[in-house]
């Protein structure tokens, strides 16, 4: 029988950069009990983004920003208004990568590449707490 879970996952980040928090999902979709299905989840936020990147290696993540940076550097001329000025270069990041994840899931277990992670990727440079949506499908 068709089953669904939705539930808001909290996540708190130390700054600019990569968050993994594939623990947290696998234990989630444990929880669920749902053995075959899809799970979503979704950022409501436009200073960061949602990422399967390589975890086994920090550098992984260190290449992205730079690469990133590159792309949306924090201190370059926008169109923005000046209340959210500093907010700017995270909108452009968000832009560039995405803000929602679709993974399998089978045999109870998220169908992830031996070295991929679930990232969170935090645009500010200060410390936020987010908000994931989670939402699984299936039986």
């Amino acid at each position: 029988m068709l089953k669904q879970v939705q539930k808001t996952m909290p996540i708190t980040c130390r700054g600019q950069g990569f968050n993994d928090f594939t623990r947290e999902v696998k234990h989630e979709v444990h929880d669920s009990g749902i053995i075959t299905g899809l799970v979503c989840l979704f950022i409501k936020d436009t200073g960061c983004s949602l990422s399967i990147q390589e975890n086994s290696n920090p550098e992984i993540f260190q290449n992205m920003e730079t690469l990133v940076a590159h792309d949306a550097p924090q201190a370059h001329a926008v169109r923005h208004g000046q209340a959210e000025a500093a907010d700017a270069h995270g909108h452009t990041r968000m832009a560039l990568t995405a803000v929602s994840l679709s993974i399998p899931v089978q045999n109870g277990r998220l169908i992830l590449g031996t070295w991929q992670g679930i990232c969170l990727y935090e645009h500010h440079s200060h410390a936020k707490n987010r908000k994931i949506f989670f939402h699984i499908i299936g039986d």
